[in-house]
């Protein structure tokens, strides 16, 4: 009795802790003059925290398979330091520019932090951390939304949320607006592609998912929605091939992954070749990408002859050289390729689709194959218009979900190994 008591107050401990990194998603805080945001502390409070349950609790196992999960999430990171560092020693760049690199890389470390974040609540809450996160994540949500309710009245939100919805984004007003809480929307989403994938006959699972499609639908991502329909596309593909086999599933997976990668390249081909432009000349709204993008154009080539230049430099051309009145290129394969260059894109690239894929959907498990690539492409397409891939709250979203899926198994995968699977244990 006082074990599960025990149990309880900590899954509380750890859902209250996430509960207040996806609220604070804005707040931060300055140690020593440097800021750092509310959320990437409770997501270390959250590897902490964990750390010392290890102490007392401790599952080599379970430690083992989250560190080695959030390691392979993070390795993309490795990639674009190791890349960078080439082209630092190739183009015999100044301490300056190497410098700016470096903390460059640090900008993207929180896919690092996350990551690891995700994997403490698999360790402390087993697979149902997916569950407690998404608790965590829908009562933040939640909350705001009832500040905007209760500043702004009842009323007023609803009947604007019914002509957002039933215009599709055409007409908003000034209080629906507010609920565009953009970052936990993109979240919302990646949930709601995993929760239709793998849906439950509990009572729990249809009012959280409920919840959140209402938290996702009152900020109405166009990107998202555009996004959910082409994972669901492929989806039916998944349906089909998992007819044949697992293993025909896994196949399938890494088909789509190498076919994102060519797709995405070429995407970068486009954009060189003015698409952009032609978009706008054909009456198409791009928000004043094609004029970025145009000016931009000069710092890259696409060619495979094209080294890069380093993470961190079209940052800080956009805001420290050029003035477009942007900081971000609101793209972030451009970005990438920019930086790292054509073949460093390419392996970037590789480590984010096809090293994921295969990792989690290794030993033939379709299912977790499956559920990484849907997340992937959702990802890959939210953020081909937007700085996404770097969203840390996202970032922890789908790494939970990437790696919760099937971690149960894992885990007693590697006690077998290891010689320490209990039978009498249920993995959790």
């Amino acid at each position: 009795m006082i074990g599960k008591v025990t149990d309880a107050v900590v899954k509380v401990y750890f859902t209250a802790t996430a509960f207040l990194m996806y609220y604070f998603l804005n707040e931060t805080a300055y140690i020593g003059g440097i800021g750092v945001t509310y959320r990437h502390l409770f997501a270390l409070l959250i590897v902490a925290s964990a750390f010392v349950y290890f102490l007392i609790r401790p599952d080599i196992a379970r430690g083992a398979v989250s560190v080695k999960g959030a390691l392979v999430y993070s390795v993309p990171l490795l990639v674009m330091l190791v890349a960078s560092m080439l082209i630092w020693v190739v183009d015999k760049s100044s301490t300056a520019t190497i410098l700016r690199g470096i903390s460059g890389c640090l900008f993207y470390t929180n896919w690092l932090s996350c990551a690891l974040a995700a994997g403490a609540l698999l360790y402390v809450c087993g697979e149902d951390g997916i569950w407690y996160n998404l608790a965590a994540l829908v009562a933040a949500n939640l909350l705001m939304l009832v500040g905007i309710m209760r500043e702004d009245g009842i009323g007023a939100f609803f009947g604007e949320f019914f002509t957002l919805v039933t215009t599709f984004a055409g007409t908003t007003g000034d209080v629906i607006v507010k609920a565009e809480i953009h970052e936990l929307a993109f979240c919302l989403g990646a949930y709601l592609i995993y929760m239709l994938y793998k849906p439950r006959k509990k009572a729990w699972f249809w009012v959280l998912f409920s919840l959140a499609a209402f938290c996702f639908l009152a900020a109405f991502k166009r990107i998202a929605l555009v996004a959910m329909a082409a994972v669901f596309v492929v989806r039916l593909g998944f349906f089909l091939v998992s007819k044949v086999s697992k293993r025909a599933m896994c196949r399938f997976a890494n088909g789509v992954m190498l076919v994102a990668v060519l797709l995405l390249i070429a995407y970068v081909g486009a954009i060189k070749a003015d698409v952009f432009t032609l978009l706008e000349k054909a009456g198409v709204d791009t928000s004043g990408r094609a004029y970025v993008y145009a000016h931009v154009n000069e710092y890259y080539r696409f060619s495979p002859t094209f080294i890069g230049n380093g993470i961190g430099f079209l940052t800080y051309q956009l805001n420290e050289v050029v003035s477009l009145g942007v900081s971000a290129v609101h793209n972030d394969f451009l970005q990438f390729f920019v930086d790292l260059g054509f073949f460093g894109y390419i392996l970037w690239l590789l480590s984010m689709a096809v090293l994921r894929t295969g990792y989690f959907g290794r030993d033939g498990d379709g299912d977790t194959a499956a559920v990484t690539t849907l997340l992937l492409l959702y990802l890959f397409i939210v953020s081909a218009t937007d700085n996404t891939v770097n969203y840390p709250l996202l970032t922890t979203v789908l790494a939970i979900l990437i790696m919760g899926n099937g971690y149960t198994k894992r885990v007693e995968q590697q006690s077998r190994r290891w010689g320490v699977y209990d039978e009498n244990s249920d993995g959790e």
